[in-house]
């Protein structure tokens, strides 16, 4: 992949970063984004779910509290990356259930996304890779293609891998499917990404009574370099 990567170029406008889950997007471009931000480039995010549905069998979390605590953990890492607080929207769908909402649920969630849309009118869009190996991230892609279609939208559309990226033979099909592989470079501000993502405590440190955080050191690790790649496709 990274032998056929190229230096990642942004057109000038404003670029939107979508993610199912409130860490999504600090995984995938939390150094591309304060990057942009340093630049003066205007940046949205927007969350599709609530996020509550990653602690499912805890003792004490309900999935009310939980969807709270990842409001604001994602406002905090945002703040971190010099993303302003009136450029971030959440859409608050039922985290766990996208790929199984019914036709109305679908709907409605349809018609509150392409009203976002149309308001930021990204000419670029990052989302997950639409292959990354997680349903939810999948049926995320597809709802906003919908959306993009219903508003008559064509942003630039780059895609980060996510469990992708943590699971490399996932990564195969985009190297070999993908019109262009984009690889963006921030050397000596890894401090800053991985200062954003210690925002997301419910996901990268124990919650008690359990002993073990959601998302591995691991995993977390594998965002650790000071690269991140994006796949371009023809529609």
């Amino acid at each position: 992949m990274t032998l056929r990567s190229r230096s990642l170029q942004i057109d000038t406008g404003t670029v939107l970063v979508i993610a199912p889950h409130q860490d999504d997007g600090s995984l995938g471009c939390g150094g591309l984004v304060f990057q942009l931000r340093l630049s003066g480039t205007p940046v949205h995010a927007l969350y599709l779910t609530d996020g509550s549905a990653s602690h499912q069998g805890h003792p004490t979390l309900s999935p009310a509290a939980l969807s709270s605590l990842r409001y604001d953990e994602a406002r905090l890492a945002k703040s971190r990356l010099y993303l302003d607080s009136a450029c971030l929207h959440f859409l608050n769908l039922p985290d766990g259930r996208l790929p199984h909402l019914n036709v109305g649920e679908r709907e409605t969630a349809l018609f509150q996304l392409a009203d976002r849309l149309a308001t930021i009118r990204p000419k670029t869009l990052f989302l997950p890779w639409r292959h990354d190996g997680s349903t939810e991230h999948e049926a995320g892609f597809k709802l906003v293609s919908d959306a993009l279609a219903r508003q008559g939208l064509q942003p630039r559309l780059l895609e980060y891998p996510v469990w992708a990226n943590y699971r490399p033979l996932l990564l195969v099909r985009p190297s070999l499917s993908a019109n262009r592989i984009h690889r963006f470079r921030f050397p000596g501000y890894g401090p800053v990404k991985r200062h954003a993502l210690a925002a997301y405590a419910t996901q990268f440190e124990p919650t008690p009574p359990w002993t073990e955080p959601i998302l591995s050191e691991e995993f977390l690790g594998s965002f650790a370099g000071e690269q991140e790649f994006f796949f371009e496709l023809k529609s």
